[in-house]
């Protein structure tokens, strides 16, 4: 018997000294911030900001002069020749191997616009992975949210059962003291006995499973040797009305739509007329005078002009696909806001449900104290057994876990609430 209270103390003492203890408070929002912040992802958003400064820079260079240099040696089985003979006239013959060192210019007038619409397609596309970043943090968010109030159930979960181990073990020593002076049974000290230590490994669990959701914590927001007494109850008493969708999947939806007419955009692009200017100058044997056999330096200027007026409708069919991809899109994004709206009813409706559970439990447990009291006077005058006694003390103390939990569990839907049309950040 000794060694149960031992062990109540030890176990009174481990499970109060961590909220005894002066550490900083913990809070939900400065979790999340810290999770956001230290997730491997958080960094993706300034590569795909690299990203695109890098294909705007080379883009940009679309417009600058072009340079190639380029060489040639050839040998041909024949050549150009005049089936003529001139008297005291030397035709010359052409050489049969020919050399060409050439230094080619090309300077780009218009495109049609290609460039700036490459441009605006690209940074489409950064926001739109930018987003899609966004909904992967949004997922951590959450998992921060879950963990954290998992926690505070198993510190509402510890503190009734310590207290009811408290009130148990005050009945223990009662029992004892009546079975020193013959007026109890050793029987009546054993139920009490049995039913504490059937609450310790109550919070053997307990603990374990805190444990387990403190490292998880820990995992996600980088924060050593988290408290659990610190961590603080979210309050989120009054609700913002909705004014509309802000989640990151509502962005990316927008921001697809968005990429496809840029794509759109730029195959529209293909069929534009295309202006350069060229210039050309190298050495080599012929040079321009296609008669001479010499080396001879030449040089050559001008404009070029392209337009693939007529591709066979090929661009007229990629628009269509792309207006296929939009309705794909468009029907997505449908789907999701129908689902989100269910979603967000069903927060709805729980957090109604929870309130109504909330007022009732305060009467049960009320109504509940009061037959736990009775039955404890009862004990003390021997009209109950202690396992009757243990019945009502352990409805007290599930009633009084029951309203624990729906308070912390009302909090976490109105977050969910808000959360499924806001988002968590």
């Amino acid at each position: 018997m000794k060694s149960a209270h031992f062990i109540l103390l030890l176990v009174l003492f481990t499970g109060l000294s961590g909220f005894s203890q002066d550490a900083p408070m913990v809070s939900l929002d400065s979790c999340r911030k810290l999770a956001l912040a230290r997730h491997p992802l958080a960094a993706a958003e300034q590569m795909y900001h690299d990203i695109y400064a890098l294909k705007e820079s080379a883009l940009s260079k679309n417009y600058l002069p072009q340079a190639t240099l380029s060489g040639q040696a050839s040998w041909q089985s024949e050549v150009t020749s005049l089936p003529i003979k001139i008297p005291n006239v030397n035709i010359p013959q052409l050489p049969s191997d020919n050399y060409r060192l050439s230094l080619d210019i090309n300077q780009l007038i218009w495109d049609g616009g290609a460039t700036q619409k490459q441009k605006a397609a690209d940074k489409s596309a950064m926001q739109l992975s930018l987003a899609e970043t966004g909904i992967d943090l949004q997922r951590i968010a959450e998992a921060v949210d879950a963990t954290y109030f998992s926690i505070l159930v198993y510190n509402e979960s510890e503190r009734l059962i310590l207290s009811s181990m408290e009130t148990i073990q005050a009945r223990l020593g009662k029992a004892r003291a009546g079975i020193a002076s013959g007026s109890s049974l050793q029987m009546h000290a054993d139920v009490l006995d049995a039913e504490i230590i059937r609450l310790e490994q109550s919070l053997t669990d307990i603990r374990y499973n805190r444990n387990a959701g403190i490292y998880r914590l820990s995992e996600l927001t980088g924060l050593a040797d988290i408290n659990a007494g610190s961590m603080a109850m979210p309050e989120t008493d009054e609700l913002p009305e909705f004014t509309g969708w802000s989640r990151p999947e509502y962005r990316m939806f927008g921001l697809q739509k968005t990429q496809l007419e840029k794509q759109k955009e730029l195959i529209g692009i293909k069929t534009m007329p295309r202006v350069s200017a060229f210039g050309n100058m190298g050495y080599g044997r012929p040079g321009l005078n296609m008669l001479s056999d010499s080396f001879e330096p030449w040089a050559m200027v001008g404009l070029r002009f392209s337009w693939n007026f007529w591709d066979w409708n090929i661009t007229r069919t990629q628009r269509q696909v792309v207006d296929v991809q939009t309705s794909i899109a468009d029907a997505r994004k449908a789907a999701w806001e129908q689902n989100q709206r269910m979603v967000v009813n069903n927060y709805r409706q729980e957090m109604l449900k929870i309130e109504n559970q909330i007022a009732a439990g305060h009467r049960i447990v009320g109504l509940r104290k009061s037959v736990a009291a009775a039955a404890a006077a009862q004990l003390d005058q021997g009209v109950i057994t202690p396992s009757e006694f243990l019945t009502e003390q352990n409805a007290l103390t599930q009633a009084e876990l029951n309203l624990s939990i729906q308070r912390i569990m009302l909090q976490m839907a109105r977050l969910n609430y808000i959360n499924a049309f806001k988002g968590s950040f």
